[in-house]
């Protein structure tokens, strides 16, 4: 669950439910660490909450910075973005187009992919270089000495030194960490830019599947033996999602020219907006599916599920129709839209099936997810077949 919460250069900026939960996390870290990685020692307590808040609020906007950098090249580059979400361990950029062949270009991805620990690496480099400037330290403060006075009270500037090492040094690790060949990291994406040189696409993200699982596993053992919780959660976090793009990309690869024609399905059974609820609850236990287009006089007016009806209490079903219930915003590929653009339509909309219409707007068919899936299964053992 993401909410929006800002446009910048027409990209839409969303922050999900978890990403709060990473905040406070850090938060509380700085607030409880000693010298130099937090704020311990600071007192009174409301201005040690303070600036810990404030180091976790200014790492994050870096973290949006990093984001906004793959964004912005990959803008300069011909590639749509549809937005930028930050979640838990970090943030992620979203191509309007995945299936796009310009997203996939491994010159345009390398470079995309590699700005990122970049910009966060010279992010790094100058919070630690402005450190030195104003406090003749790189490393945290060096002393603790001297201070300046708001309203009543004098507070010691060392501790502005330790904020601006911490987001300097947080930055330089995520740079540095950010390179590693673990996919689908920036560093993981850099290597299979590098293999999609030498290899057709589709081999070179499983190789570099492979080997960000087999560095997540490395990671996660190196945690579990030096009992870093942490760093192992992060390993199996990077390992399932190493597994879910292996799979994204897989899934692509086999829908690559397919058509919503040539897989949706024909025999499509409709139901009257003015039906009641009760009686479409019997109709669906005899027809087995869980969703319907809804017509009127021949023309589709919505969508109707099972789950629409849930909303109305069994014993009042008699009294509601289908109308009253369904889904008008109905979502419309064509016979000739790619099956890839529709499972992308899907995922985006968060729906399981897609109403099919010809260039008239009559119906012609209805397409759902398992049609989607089978047609992967049956190309992938075609295409294990033929390998």
């Amino acid at each position: 669950m993401a909410f929006k919460i800002a446009t910048i250069k027409g990209i839409p900026i969303y922050i999900h439910m978890t990403f709060f939960l990473v905040f406070l996390l850090f938060a509380f870290i700085f607030d409880i660490t000693p010298f130099p990685y937090g704020f311990r020692g600071v007192d009174p307590a409301w201005l040690r909450y303070g600036f810990s808040a404030a180091a976790a609020i200014i790492f994050f906007v870096t973290l949006l910075l990093h984001e906004l950098s793959h964004s912005f090249l990959a803008i300069s580059n011909g590639i749509k973005i549809q937005g930028i979400t930050l979640f838990f361990f970090g943030g992620v950029s979203v191509l309007e187009n995945p299936d796009d062949k310009a997203a996939v270009e491994p010159s345009k991805e390398f470079k995309i992919a590699l700005v990122g620990p970049l910009s966060s690496i010279l992010m790094g480099l100058l919070f630690l270089g402005l450190n030195y400037i104003l406090f003749g330290t790189f490393y945290g403060a060096a002393l603790i000495s001297g201070s300046i006075e708001v309203g009543n009270l004098e507070i010691m500037y060392g501790w502005f030194s330790i904020l601006l090492f911490l987001v300097g040094a947080l930055n330089l690790f995520l740079g540095l960490f950010n390179i590693l060949p673990v996919f689908p990291m920036d560093g993981g994406r850099v290597l299979r830019a590098w293999l999609a040189t030498r290899y057709p696409f589709q081999k070179a993200t499983e190789i570099a599947v492979s080997t960000g699982k087999i560095f997540s596993i490395v990671m996660a053992i190196i945690g579990i033996v030096f009992f870093n919780f942490w760093l192992a959660l992060l390993a199996v976090f990077l390992y399932i999602s190493a597994a879910e793009e292996g799979k994204a990309v897989k899934t692509s690869f086999l829908l690559e020219n397919v058509l919503v024609g040539e897989i949706m399905t024909t025999d499509v059974i409709t139901v009257e907006e003015s039906m009641k609820l009760s009686d479409f609850v019997n109709f669906v236990f005899q027809k087995k599916h869980p969703g319907y287009p809804v017509v009127k006089s021949g023309q589709v007016v919505g969508l109707v599920t099972v789950d629409d009806v849930k909303a109305i209490n069994e014993a009042e079903r008699y009294a509601f129709s289908v109308k009253d219930v369904m889904r008008q915003d109905v979502l419309f590929v064509q016979p000739q839209t790619s099956a890839l653009s529709a499972f992308e339509k899907m995922n985006t909309n968060g729906v399981g099936r897609l109403v099919v219409l010809d260039g008239n707007h009559h119906l012609v068919g209805i397409l759902s997810r398992t049609d989607l899936m089978t047609a992967v299964n049956i190309r992938s053992g075609l295409h294990g077949n033929n390998s």
